[in-house]
C-alpha cells in the first residue's frame, strides 16, 4: 500500500497538486503559497572575535577577567548558533505554528486514509490542506 498526498489551497475547487512523496509536495506547497524558509543562521567566527578580545586586553581597554567573561559568552553564542544552523528550518505553518518538513510529515504518522492537516504560508496569508490517502 502506498500513500498519495494531495494539496488543496483555499479558494480553489480542485486539488492543486498531488504526489506520493510527501517532502516534494510540501516543498511545492511552500512555493505555491509564497512561503520562503527562514534564512540560514550564521555562525560567528570565534577566532576573529578571540583575537579582538586579546588585542583589547593587550591595549588595556578591558581586564583579563572581562575578556574571560566575554569569551565565555561568545563561545555560548557560537554553540547556540551552530545548533540552530543544523536545525531544519520552518517552511509552513502547521496549526498556526512554524513547522519544518519533518514536523508536517509526522502529522500523518499512524493516521487513517483521508487524514488532512491544515497548513499556511509562514506569513499566514495563504492557507490550504494536505490530505493523505492510502492507495
Amino acid at each position: 500500500m502506498a500513500n498519495l498526498f494531495v494539496l488543496n489551497l483555499a479558494g480553489t475547487v480542485a486539488p492543486v497538486d498531488a504526489d506520493n512523496n510527501c517532502n516534494a509536495l510540501i516543498d511545492r506547497a511552500a512555493g505555491l503559497m509564497g512561503s520562503e524558509p527562514a534564512a540560514p543562521v550564521e555562525v560567528p567566527d570565534l577566532d576573529a572575535e578571540r583575537m579582538t578580545l586579546f588585542g583589547r586586553v593587550a591595549a588595556q581597554e578591558i581586564t583579563a577577567d572581562e575578556a574571560v567573561a566575554a569569551l565565555k559568552a561568545l563561545t555560548d553564542a557560537a554553540k547556540a548558533a551552530a545548533a540552530a544552523a543544523k536545525a531544519e528550518p520552518a517552511i509552513l505553518l502547521l496549526a498556526g505554528e512554524p513547522a519544518s518538513r519533518s514536523e508536517i510529515k509526522r502529522a500523518f504518522r499512524g493516521a487513517e486514509s483521508g487524514t488532512s492537516v491544515e497548513v499556511a504560508s509562514l506569513d499566514g496569508s495563504t492557507t490550504g490542506a494536505i490530505t493523505m490517502f492510502r492507495v
